[in-house]
């Protein structure tokens, strides 16, 4: 949000008017001229003259309050004086009659009596007033004064406004005063639109009235008056509660519609703009206008958009409709063409593209002059699919655009083909099977090559776009070999411009290519680069460095050859513009090339570079003057992170040199936006705001710019590696880093990074347990505070203006806390408060649930979200909730087995059992389901008793339909299976398990079955444990089940599942178990294929990598060499790498 500044305030050196405190009454026409002498002055160019102005008014409004404020209204009540000194005057009488509500405000010093003769001297004024600049700014007066003094109750229809009786009477009068000025009449409705925030329920009180009012309003013959009634007809709308309030003005509907017309095809430019703002479709004006989508909307709508109106109208129009498909996505679906239109106008706007390709060749992309209708066009096309794709209604969105796409790929014409690359790059994300991600991808790849830059351009982005959304498909062998040869000859394209995004394209691509697919391009690549590094062209230089850092992070210590050319290259570039201000984002994309590659040359081949680099670093952060968004900052962080990683303990002797700067972040924190906050920031500056309530009730204003807020994430993320990466060897930071910490916990601009603050110190927990001896009363005093300052606001979850993300994030914040800080840190009073907190806040969010549902069947609205699959926020926010304080619980498990048993087990089962049940909701369900995990996970025998009150479920729901419950019940059979008891039931376990299995891996390749191999991945974790334990009570079916078990590997999504039945798989093999490697080693190049995969993969535990490492030496080369012609060429390579590695000691 970018906060614009406001006016300086207006300073006054001594009263000009000889009135009484409170009075509103002017003595004297020689005070008058005095004072309108000051306002002349303070809209001065003269700064000097200016500044002495603007001080004898503050200091006049500060000592006599009634004086000043009676100056101004006589000032406007002057239509002599000029047009711009009386604007001026209205502006400062709005702000004498702010912040209404703080105790030293002007209008609390004013008095009962001027208050309300301030009140009727507006009205009059308003009324009487010609010149239309200062009647729309008396307006505004009205509007903000009446909007701060009026309070209605929830529930409340009054007749009339009693803070303020005459106002709504007075400005309606005026509206149906056919015999006044139509723009007195408009500005009149445009101050009662303003003034529904507050008022509407009056309105809905005197329907009768206000609907008369509405007719009329809509038919006048002026067209201003029709467009700010119509917007006033759409906040009333938006603002009605209940779909019977809504339905009492639904006999309005045409008049309103026809007026929107009216004003869309011949009002003034800033009309169209306010009724189109006004019409961006929220849950309740979509659902008003409903039937009147396809008779009236969508083809006036359609019109604006394709009219040669202004390019802003036109995007508002735009927005409209996509509005409304994000609201109901499903209604609109069902409306005849609406897709179709919509579809249409936003291919439309992408093909306005200016037509001089040699000036937008000669742009940089970060400097290119914006193309918004290009730009707005493709944003819909993406909001419409994803819109579509949460109704599951986006097949009927691609089966739409096929035919264009068929047209435009191979149009002779090259904007059509701009256009229809930029779509598929749009629309990629939510096609879910391969077969049409391919055909896309054919459709992009032809114009890789083409001849003019714009389509190449446009083919490469959408390159990137597709790496990105899907990575394992583009970048697999097949295509992979098509594609780096692209990237090569795109290196020496003529148009830089080509050159700049197909590196960028790269950065995406390369991080996702597999190591053996990539190195043979490794060599040709880095000569090109070489190259490049010597651009005089400042961009070329920064995505050369970026384009090495990735091919460094992918290829590792296979790019370790390079080290010795490249760093001395890096290390002399970062010297020359170490103190160059002009080349901050270059010097910081050197230091995140240098990271890399220090990771690939490992400690040893980086240490004797590493004092010198993190002393240009650390100097590179802390110039002085430095911009709030230099680029360096994140750079070098994520750079320190990386060498931190690379080097481990050895990195401990640079943490006292950059450690200090990095905290110092952590105080960075939102500020009250008043006038000194405003005058701070920037003009161009983005910033964050948030409405936070404070103690008394009244809600403030904090703003933090968004330079600062990242400064603190990324500090945070920062300060996190270091203590994860470093473990026990930052026991000496711990109390230095925990100080410094405590401030990030009440920052309430982002729960993420309040998240990450609480996530930080569970690792701080973690140092200090896993420290010398001497940390063990640092970590009782680090889970004491932490609990002292989250537990109390964790269980004020209950109160009536609840922020259910902060209490989820406190949640999330006690439950890792207590998982890092171990056994022996709890009493059993403190365990048992703390699970009565997380069931009680468990409880208040359903508590929270049901009043929201008794209040949507009353406003109607619950139906409507459940024919169109919509989702609120909130709701996300409360699964989290009810998630994390499961977690909470499972947490007091984890190290207090004992103590959970006897102190909190007979108020944890009944949970359990409630949630379980099949009649509850899926999303209950599975809270039940996490809590049993932990049961059996870390009660183990303790629980055992208590499975029949939920293991038959748990069991059952192995073959549940819906992923969400079938995959955490999968799991559980999983722990459940490690335990003697559960023999009875193994059998017959097993065979439900081996066809989850078999039928989730016979699925087709989707993004939309990965939920579905998620759940196999956890029924191979319960199969195997079912094996290994009790293999007599599945002796009949044992070999079955086993080769079940091989052939589905490797686990395709669930890490954690994949790291356990690969290190399984490894000592099968290891133990030449003949279920598994078959008779004669018969399966061993199927069980190396699998192994070979997961080798230093995210499926594999360090431990697993090297022991596959082992098991390569074990069989050795020659034996290797004959199963290799079994595998696939890729495999081969990397089959010989792990030996290579393997005989190297890597």
């Amino acid at each position: 949000l970018k906060l614009a500044r406001a006016a300086k305030p207006f300073r006054q050196h001594r009263p000009c008017v000889a009135l009484s405190r409170g009075s509103v009454h002017l003595e004297g026409k020689m005070a008058t001229a005095e004072f309108v002498e000051t306002l002349r002055a303070i809209m001065s160019s003269d700064n000097n003259l200016r500044s002495a102005a603007e001080k004898r008014f503050t200091e006049a409004k500060s000592q006599q309050p009634g004086t000043t404020v009676a100056a101004l209204f006589q000032t406007l009540a002057q239509p002599q004086l000029e047009e711009a000194l009386r604007e001026q005057a209205t502006v400062l009488l709005r702000q004498c009659l702010a912040k209404l509500s703080d105790d030293d405000s002007i209008w609390a010093k004013l008095g009962q009596q001027a208050q309300a003769e301030s009140k009727a001297q507006l009205l009059q004024l308003f009324e009487a007033e010609a010149q239309a600049k200062v009647r729309r700014k008396l307006a505004d007066c009205l509007q903000s004064l009446g909007n701060q003094l009026i309070t209605i109750e929830d529930g409340q229809r009054p007749q009339n406004v009693t803070e303020w009786p005459e106002v709504m009477p007075s400005l309606l009068k005026v509206v149906m005063d056919s015999s006044k000025d139509a723009g007195l009449r408009a500005d009149a409705v445009w101050a009662v639109k303003e003034l529904l925030t507050s008022v509407w329920p009056v309105m809905v009180a005197n329907s009768d009235q206000t609907g008369l009012v509405l007719k009329g309003c809509l038919v006048d013959p002026s067209l201003p008056v029709q467009a700010n009634a119509s917007c006033m007809f759409l906040e009333l709308v938006d603002s009605l509660e209940t779909k019977e309030d809504r339905a009492i003005f639904a006999p309005l509907l045409n008049e309103l519609c026809g007026a929107l017309q009216r004003v869309a095809e011949g009002g003034e430019e800033k009309d169209m703009s306010a009724v189109l703002q006004s019409m961006v479709g929220t849950q309740n004006s979509v659902d008003f206008f409903k039937d009147a989508v396809p008779t009236h909307v969508l083809p006036f709508l359609r019109a604006v958009a394709k009219s040669n109106k202004p390019e802003e109208i036109r995007r508002l129009a735009l927005e409209v409709l996509i509005s409304f498909a994000e609201v109901r996505q499903k209604a609109m679906s069902k409306v005849p063409g609406y897709i179709e239109q919509l579809l249409d106008i936003s291919v439309g706007f992408m093909m306005e593209m200016s037509d001089d390709l040699q000036a937008w060749a000669e742009e940089e992309d970060d400097d290119a002059s914006d193309e918004e209708q290009f730009k707005n066009g493709k944003e819909v096309v993406d909001r419409l699919s994803g819109a579509m794709n949460k109704a599951e209604k986006f097949p009927q969105v691609l089966e739409t655009l096929k035919p264009v796409l068929a047209t435009f790929l191979q149009s002779s014409e090259w904007k059509q083909v701009v256009a229809g690359i930029t779509v598929l790059s749009q629309i990629v994300e939510y096609v879910d099977d391969e077969p049409t991600v391919s055909q896309m991808m054919s459709g992009i790849k032809v114009h890789l090559k083409s001849a003019n830059p714009r389509v190449k351009h446009a083919a490469w982005s959408a390159v990137a776009q597709f790496a990105e959304d899907h990575s394992d498909f583009v970048t697999a062998e097949p295509l992979a070999q098509q594609l780096l040869p692209d990237f090569l000859a795109a290196l020496d394209d003529p148009c830089q411009r080509v050159v700049a995004r197909s590196m960028e394209a790269f950065q995406l691509y390369g991080q996702e290519v597999e190591r053996e697919i990539l190195e043979p391009f490794v060599q040709p690549i880095m000569e090109k680069l070489g190259q490049k590094l010597q651009s005089n062209i400042l961009s070329i230089q920064r995505h050369t460095v970026t384009f090495i850092a990735v091919i460094a992070g992918q290829v590792e210590d296979g790019f370790a050859p390079y080290y010795g050319q490249l760093m001395p290259v890096l290390k002399q570039l970062i010297t020359a513009i170490l103190h160059n201000t002009e080349e901050r984002t270059l010097l910081g994309k050197a230091f995140e090339c240098v990271s890399l590659l220090a990771k690939a040359a490992g400690p040893a081949g980086f240490r004797a570079d590493a004092e010198g680099i993190m002393q240009a670093m650390t100097a590179a952060a802390s110039m002085p003057d430095l911009p709030a968004s230099d680029p360096v900052k994140e750079y070098m962080l994520q750079a320190a992170q990386r060498i931190c990683w690379t080097m481990k303990a050895d990195f401990l002797p640079f943490v006292p040199h950059i450690l200090p700067g990095i905290l110092e972040k952590l105080k960075l924190a939102p500020r009250e936006l008043d006038q000194a906050t405003r005058d701070a920031i920037d003009d161009d500056e983005e910033v964050n705001l948030a409405l936070l309530p404070d103690q008394d009730g009244k809600v403030k204003v904090m703003v933090m710019s968004t330079s600062a807020m990242e400064d603190l994430r990324n500090a945070l993320e920062c300060v996190h590696t270091f203590v994860e990466e470093l473990g026990k060897c930052y026991a000496p930071y711990v109390a230095q880093t925990a100080q410094a910490l405590l401030p990030v916990f009440d920052f309430s601009m982002a729960e993420e990074i309040r998240d990450m603050a609480f996530e930080t110190w569970g690792e701080l927990c973690n140092a200090a347990r896993d420290g010398a001896q001497l940390q063990a009363q640092v970590l009782g005093q680090l889970v004491n505070e932490f609990l002292t300052r989250i537990l109390p606001k964790l269980e004020g979850g209950g109160e009536e203006a609840i922020d259910v993300g902060a209490l989820k994030t406190r949640a999330d914040g006690v439950a890792k806390c207590l998982k890092k800080a171990g056994p022996g840190i709890l009493t059993p009073e403190q365990l048992k408060h703390i699970c009565q907190v997380a069931i009680k806040a468990l409880s208040d969010s359903f508590e929270r649930r049901e009043a929201q549902k008794v209040a949507q069947a009353k406003s109607g609205q619950k139906q409507v979200e459940e024919d169109d699959g919509g989702s609120d926020e909130d709701d996300d926010d409360e699964n989290g909730l009810r998630i994390a304080a499961c977690e909470v619980i499972g947490a007091l498990m984890n190290h207090h087995a004992d103590i959970f048993v006897a102190e909190v087990m007979p108020i944890t089962l009944p949970v359990v059992e409630r949630l379980i049940q099949p009649n509850v909701p899926v999303e209950d369900r599975k809270l039940a389901i996490f809590v049993a995990c932990d049961m059996l996970e870390h009660l183990q025998q303790r629980v055992t008793p208590h499975w029949p009150k939920f293991m038959p479920q748990v069991l059952r729901d192995i073959m549940n339909q819906n992923a969400e419950i079938r995959q955490p019940a999968c799991y559980g059979a999983s722990l459940a299976a490690k335990n003697p008891a559960f023999a009875e039931v193994a059998a017959e376990t097993a065979v439900n398990l081996a066809k989850v299995i078999s039928e989730s891996r016979a699925l087709a390749k989707k993004k939309s079955q990965k939920p579905a191999q998620a759940c196999a991945d956890n029924a191979l974790s319960a199969l195997m444990e079912i094996l290994m334990t009790h293999q007599q009570a599945v002796a009949a079916q044992e070999a079955q089940f086993w080769s079940t078990w091989l052939q589905a590997l490797p686990c395709q999504e669930d890490e954690e599942e994949g790291k356990k039945n690969h290190a399984m798989l490894l000592q099968l093999v290891q133990s030449e178990k003949k279920e598994v490697v078959g008779e004669g080693g018969a399966n061993l190049p199927q069980v190396l294929s699998v192994l070979v995969d997961v080798y230093k993969s995210d499926m594999a535990t360090d431990e697993t990598s090297k022991g596959i490492g082992q098991l390569m030496l074990k069989i050795g080369e020659a034996g290797l060499q004959q199963l290799a012609p079994k595998l696939k060429e890729k495999q081969q390579k990397k089959l010989m790498r792990i030996h290579r590695e393997a005989t190297q000691g890597n």
